[in-house]
């Protein structure tokens, strides 16, 4: 290897390095991304109205503005309170189930109970992962959305991103050499593209999740119905992990209720999950986003390993970004095209 190609192989491993340093800074502007693109899709409706662009950018920012101080100034407080319940009432939950699996296991033989796992050490050691995960759903309501409110460079370059993003833009494009320019342009239009329709398909399975929820917990009467539906939509952010730990608050405070309502509760969400996706979307979305499960469940992962708790909620944009970068890049412009010479 002579000096030139030492020279670039350092820079590479530099700059791996810096953006590893920034990667909190890269998740702050990916999440400013996604916002002004969501923002963008309510402008680009507006304007089919005849609205300019400025006066349905000042719309559609102004909307958003005063849905999240409703949301906070009238729904935060009850939410906390109900959330602080909800840490009280999983635990006794986990308890009554605990309860239950040791009279079942006391009606057994002795040789039927040793080829059993030993439940009780299984739920003693779920108890406090559920425990955080209340906690922190918690610390989500009532710390996530303070700080997204008063995060002023969040909004700062969310508003930028919109109002104007052909210099961001170009400025990102300039920063590969002069004949590849025009394939990364193509590249973030199929990136943007992807984003939109997976923000589209994500806002109604959301909504689908949060309505549908509230109404089997309150048909069911569990307590608590608002803080679990809540918890419920916002998980549906993450595919398979977080519809599979939407089910375990419910279930377990149902435990308190009555023998029967647990196993109601897993029926009703499994329907309920699998109404949204082969029902409800296709009817809405003609042309939705499909991704393996096998990609979304190992860059769930991976994000979630690599970048934390904000990592593993923008796993999936991340996942749609860098399927995008694979195909078009690596296995396009660099596989199909490489070819072997003799020497």
């Amino acid at each position: 290897m002579n000096f030139s190609k030492w020279i670039s192989f350092s820079a590479v491993i530099v700059f791996v390095y810096v953006l590893w340093q920034i990667k909190q800074l890269l998740l702050l502007v990916l999440t400013a991304l996604v916002l002004a693109i969501s923002l963008n899709i309510c402008v680009k409706q507006l304007r089919k109205f005849g609205i300019q662009r400025n006066q349905a950018v000042l719309i559609s920012t102004t909307s958003l503005m005063a849905i999240l101080l409703f949301f906070v100034v009238l729904i935060v407080p009850s939410l906390i309170s109900q959330f602080g319940q909800l840490s009280q009432l999983v635990p006794q939950g986990i308890d009554q189930l605990i309860t239950q699996l040791n009279k079942i296991r006391d009606n057994l033989s002795i040789e039927i109970i040793d080829s059993l796992p030993n439940l009780q050490a299984i739920l003693e050691q779920l108890r406090p992962i559920l425990n955080d995960l209340v906690s922190r759903g918690v610390n989500f309501v009532s710390g996530f959305f303070g700080i997204l409110l008063s995060s002023l460079l969040l909004l700062a370059l969310t508003l930028m991103i919109l109002v104007d993003p052909s210099p961001y833009r170009d400025g990102f494009i300039r920063l590969f050499p002069k004949f590849y320019r025009p394939r990364i342009n193509q590249i973030l239009k199929l990136c943007e593209i992807d984003l939109q329709e997976w923000l589209t398909d994500t806002l109604i399975k959301i909504s689908s999740a949060l309505l549908l929820s509230c109404f089997i917990l309150f048909v069911l009467q569990i307590p608590l119905v608002f803080a679990q539906g809540f918890l419920t939509g916002i998980l549906v952010l993450i595919p398979y992990i977080g519809t599979t730990i939407s089910v375990i608050a419910p279930t377990a405070i149902a435990l308190l209720i009555s023998p029967w309502k647990p196993w109601a509760v897993v029926l009703f969400y499994v329907l309920m999950y699998q109404i949204i996706e082969y029902y409800i979307i296709p009817k809405l979305r003609k042309n939705r986003l499909k991704l393996a499960p096998a990609n979304v469940i190992i860059g769930e992962v991976f994000f979630a390993s690599l970048l934390g708790i904000l990592g593993l909620f923008l796993a999936l944009p991340l996942t749609i970004i860098g399927q995008i970068v694979v195909r078009e890049v690596v296995v396009k412009d660099i596989l199909d095209k490489f070819t072997l010479t003799d020497s």
